[in-house]
C-alpha cells in the first residue's frame, strides 16, 4: 500500500509538471507581488504610442486700426534722411525702430522752407498755395489754400504751432491756428516751449519747426563738421518734445511725425532737382502707425498733410494732393 502511494504520488507530479508545459503562461494567475496598479505591464504587451498631436498654434489676432486723439508735427529743416545715424541721431533710430518710415520721401521741386513747409501742411502744390518765396514778407499776404490747421479750426480742435522762422507766420493766416509761437531761432528754445505747452494745453494738432540744419548747412555746408553738430542738436530737441509726451500720459494715443521741407548739397537746397536736395526723412510713430516697419510706396511731403486730417477724421479739401499714408480705426 506504501509503495502504491508513493508510485501514485510521483505519477501525479510529473502529470503537474506536463501541464505547467502545455498551460500559457498568460492563463496562469499571478504571483503573488507587487499591485498591478504598481507594476508596469511587459513591453511586449504594451499599447501602442497615440501620435503626437503638437498643440494648436494660434495666431494673434491683426491689429486693429487706432486713432489717435492728438497729432505732432516735428519738422527738421534742411534735415537729411542719410544724416540720421547712429552716431549723430540715436534718439532719431530709436524711434524709428518703434514707428512707420518711409523708404523715400520727397518735398516739392521748389524746395524752399517757405514753399515746402506750405505745401506739407497744406497738401498743396506751390502754384496752387501761393507761396513761392521763401522769406518774411508780411506785405505779400498769405497762405491761398485751406491747411490743415484751418480744418481743425473749423472742426473745433485746438492747434499750435511753435516755430523757429518767421516767414512761416505766412502759412498762419489769422484765425486759422490757435496758437503761433517763435521763442527762438535755433531749436533748443523751439523745443522747450513746445514741450512746455504740449504739457500745459494738450493741443489737438501741433507743429513744430526746428532750424539747426538748414543753418549750419548754409554757412558751413551740408554733412559738414557744423553740419553733423546742428544734427546732434536737432536730435536732442527731438528728445525734449517727446520726452514731454511719456511725460504727459498721451504717448498711446498721440501720433508723431517727424520730417523736413528739404535736404541739402554743399551750401544750398533751391535748386531742387539734386535728390539730396529733395529728399526728406518721414517717421510716424503712434496710432496707425506699426511698429518698425517700412513704407515702400514713394511719397511726398503732401501726404504728411493727407495723414493728419486722416488720423483726426477731417475732410480733405478739393484740390488737394497728398494721399493718407497711414490706416486709422472709422
Amino acid at each position: 500500500m506504501t509503495r502504491f502511494r508513493l508510485a501514485f504520488a510521483a505519477a501525479l507530479a510529473v502529470a503537474t509538471s506536463l501541464v505547467s508545459l502545455l498551460i500559457p503562461r498568460a492563463a496562469r494567475p499571478p504571483t503573488p507581488g507587487p499591485l498591478a496598479a504598481d507594476r508596469a505591464p511587459p513591453a511586449r504587451h504594451a499599447p501602442p504610442a497615440a501620435p503626437s498631436v503638437p498643440a494648436a498654434v494660434v495666431s494673434p489676432p491683426p491689429r486693429a486700426p487706432a486713432r489717435p486723439a492728438h497729432v505732432v508735427i516735428i519738422s527738421e529743416d534742411g534735415m537729411r534722411p542719410d544724416a540720421l545715424t547712429e552716431e549723430l541721431a540715436p534718439r532719431h533710430v530709436a524711434l524709428m525702430k518703434e514707428a512707420t518710415v518711409a523708404r523715400r520721401a520727397d518735398t516739392i521741386p521748389q524746395s524752399d522752407t517757405l514753399p515746402s513747409h506750405a505745401s506739407m501742411l497744406s497738401g498743396f502744390g506751390a502754384r496752387q498755395h501761393g507761396l513761392g518765396w521763401n522769406s518774411f514778407k508780411p506785405e505779400r499776404g498769405y497762405i491761398h489754400v485751406p491747411t490743415v490747421f484751418s480744418i481743425a479750426e473749423e472742426a473745433g480742435l485746438e492747434t499750435a504751432m511753435i516755430v523757429g522762422k518767421p516767414k512761416l507766420r505766412h502759412i498762419a493766416p489769422p484765425g486759422t491756428v490757435g496758437h503761433f509761437e517763435r521763442p527762438s531761432y535755433l531749436c533748443g528754445g523751439v523745443a522747450r516751449r513746445a514741450a512746455a505747452y504740449f504739457d500745459e494745453h494738450r493741443p489737438d494738432l501741433l507743429f513744430v519747426h526746428f532750424s539747426d540744419p538748414d543753418e549750419y548747412g548754409h554757412s558751413h555746408g551740408w554733412m559738414s563738421p557744423e553740419y553733423r553738430r546742428a544734427v546732434r542738436n536737432s536730435d536732442r530737441c527731438l528728445g525734449t518734445v517727446l520726452d514731454a509726451i511719456e511725460r504727459s500720459g498721451l504717448a498711446d494715443s498721440t501720433l508723431v511725425i517727424v520730417t523736413a521741407d528739404h535736404g541739402g548739397h554743399g551750401r544750398h537746397h533751391s535748386r531742387g532737382h539734386d535728390a539730396v536736395e529733395r529728399q526728406i526723412p518721414w517717421i510716424a510713430r503712434g496710432p496707425g502707425a506699426d511698429e518698425d516697419s517700412v513704407l515702400d510706396a514713394p511719397m511726398t511731403t503732401m501726404d504728411t498733410a493727407a495723414t493728419v486730417l486722416a488720423a483726426l477724421r477731417l475732410t480733405p479739401r478739393s484740390g488737394m494732393q497728398g494721399v493718407a499714408r497711414l490706416t486709422f480705426a472709422p
